[in-house]
């Protein structure tokens, strides 16, 4: 059983995504969650919008709960299918599963996700895969 993520841990791969964020000239919100979707860490960029620290926890969220990136989800169940919607209202409004967010794993386990809000979403996942590739045990 892989250890859970720890809060240096979460702060190290927000604080990458916000470097790789500020070299692509982006303003967005990034989330990141322990394998349970619980928040381990945050941050919203000066300029994002005011919407996006929650889109980027619920894109980490989604991962988390579902084990899949959000490219994933979001090829599967198209914003308003009825099961988006369903899972939105169970969860409070914390499902969006939507490309911009990706797992952290050790190994083959699951410890945690990702999410990214506040630019075209292929740019939100870009932000998300630095976090990824600067997470190592």
């Amino acid at each position: 059983m892989a250890a859970p993520l720890t809060l240096d841990e979460g702060l190290r791969i927000l604080q990458v995504c916000l470097e790789k964020a500020r070299a692509l000239n982006l303003n967005v919100s990034i989330a990141v969650v322990d394998a349970s979707g619980l928040p381990v860490c945050a941050a919203r960029m000066d300029q994002a919008g005011a919407l996006t620290p929650d889109i980027a926890y619920g894109k980490a969220f989604a991962a988390a709960a579902f084990k899949r990136s959000g490219r994933e989800m979001g090829e599967q169940w198209p914003p308003g299918m009825p099961m988006v919607v369903a899972m939105a209202v169970r969860t409070g409004g914390r499902f969006v599963p939507q490309q911009g967010s990706l797992l952290l794993r050790d190994g083959d386990a699951v410890v945690g996700a990702i999410g990214v809000s506040g630019a075209p979403s292929h740019l939100d996942e870009q932000v998300a895969q630095a976090g990824v590739d600067a997470f190592r045990r």
